[in-house]
């Protein structure tokens, strides 16, 4: 997993790049927009939520962009 937020780090620095803003306000925001939908009520959803595999105890942008990366290869995107 650690190769795999190597390269998500580089997709977080290629989103600030493109933005005019600073990896850690990338950050910010994802982590904001993950805590919204983490607290969605739809039992389907927080399932999903629920399996996404992170590093730590809690999920990190990098582990969703890893995550999210990984489905689209396997064509689930």
């Amino acid at each position: 997993m650690k190769q795999m937020n190597v390269r998500a780090e580089a997709a977080l620095l290629e989103v600030a790049c493109r933005h005019h803003t600073t990896v850690e306000e990338v950050r910010r925001e994802i982590r904001l927009a993950m805590a919204m939908a983490m607290c969605s009520p739809d039992p389907a959803t927080r399932k999903i939520w629920g399996e996404i595999p992170c590093d730590g105890n809690v999920l990190t942008p990098e582990d969703l962009i890893t995550y999210a990366a990984m489905r689209c290869r396997e064509g689930e995107c």
